[in-house]
């Protein structure tokens, strides 16, 4: 059994996703974008509108500076439970 953790930013969606992929296939997901933070796992793989990664980790085709330590995968995800989405608040502009 191997582990491994992928963060990979998608800059046409401005998107960028946390992934834990188990025996190649992703079992945990992270998808942090401007306005939201969408978390998601195998017993939990839809929320909003955002699925699980169902795709090989080969189909990434990773660069070497595209993985990351389980401890920093851990780090943001211990913020969240799988099927949450958080919002980001946004701050009202003020007039001058």
């Amino acid at each position: 059994m191997q582990d491994q953790f992928i963060k990979k930013y998608w800059e046409e969606e401005n998107t960028l996703f946390y992934l834990h992929f188990h025996n190649a296939r992703a079992v945990r997901q992270i998808e942090l974008t401007p306005v939201k933070k969408v978390y998601l796992s195998s017993e939990q793989p839809d929320a909003d509108d955002t699925t699980l990664y169902d795709q090989s980790i080969d189909d990434l085709d990773p660069d070497q500076k595209d993985f990351i330590s389980a401890s920093e995968f851990e780090k943001i995800w211990e913020n969240g439970r799988a099927g949450e989405v958080q919002i980001k608040e946004r701050v009202p502009k003020t007039g001058l």
